[in-house]
């Protein structure tokens, strides 16, 4: 594993022009409402990943958050934060996600993002291994460029909410949850909630969507 990949510079925060931005009037409306957040839920298909790339040893795990990361990534939106009045805009999100330790409990685990699958996936291996050495939860990252992610894959659901910090929270969170299978195809359930004044159903659905093109067609070969 390269080390640089896991010690690589700390994200850009770029300040946004709130009197020039096109979301002034969306950021007004929702920065203050008293429950800012909303939550999308809708089932992707997975059965490229489920029958070419599982039976090759890949992680179905990693290869999920790989598309989901690569997503985020790609929408702005999903990359824009805020505290108090100032808005700004991270060059790239990271992603900080559950994994199972001891018994039924979970630690937190941060992994770079990389844009190569093969980078990412190596980086996931060693991130994880290392959060799994931890025998609570707690706190790793506090940095609000993070993205996340938790992964239930005991049910197909078809709603899920988050904890969250009150309305002052603004990071978004991602979940996926267990396969099934219906007819010939395989299907899983992705759950995204954000805050309003950032980002809108358009976005969510658009990340859905381009999670679920990624899976069809990204080389997930090791």
């Amino acid at each position: 594993m390269n080390k640089a990949i896991l010690h690589k510079s700390p994200p850009t925060a770029t300040p946004v022009d709130l009197e020039n931005w096109e979301r002034k009037q969306r950021f007004a409306m929702f920065r203050n409402v008293s429950n800012p957040h909303f939550s999308v839920t809708a089932d992707i298909d997975v059965t490229r990943l489920i029958e070419v790339y599982k039976p090759q040893g890949v992680s179905v795990f990693n290869a999920v958050l790989y598309a989901i990361m690569k997503t985020v990534n790609g929408i702005p939106e999903f990359r824009t934060r805020f505290k108090g009045d100032q808005i700004y805009q991270y060059d790239f999100s990271d992603p900080s996600y559950t994994i199972p330790i001891q018994g039924t409990a979970f630690a937190f685990c941060e992994t770079p993002y990389c844009e190569n699958w093969q980078e990412f996936n190596a980086a996931c291996l060693e991130t994880s291994e290392q959060a799994k050495q931890q025998t609570h939860v707690q706190e790793n990252e506090t940095s609000d460029h993070l993205t996340w992610l938790t992964c239930a894959p005991w049910v197909h659901f078809t709603a899920l909410a988050h904890a969250s910090n009150g309305p002052d929270d603004c990071m978004p969170r991602i979940a996926w949850g267990k396969f099934t299978k219906r007819g010939d195809r395989w299907h899983m359930p992705v759950n995204i909630q954000a805050h309003h004044s950032l980002v809108d159903g358009y976005h969510a659905g658009l990340l859905i969507n381009k999670t679920e093109e990624r899976l069809q067609k990204t080389d997930f070969s090791l």
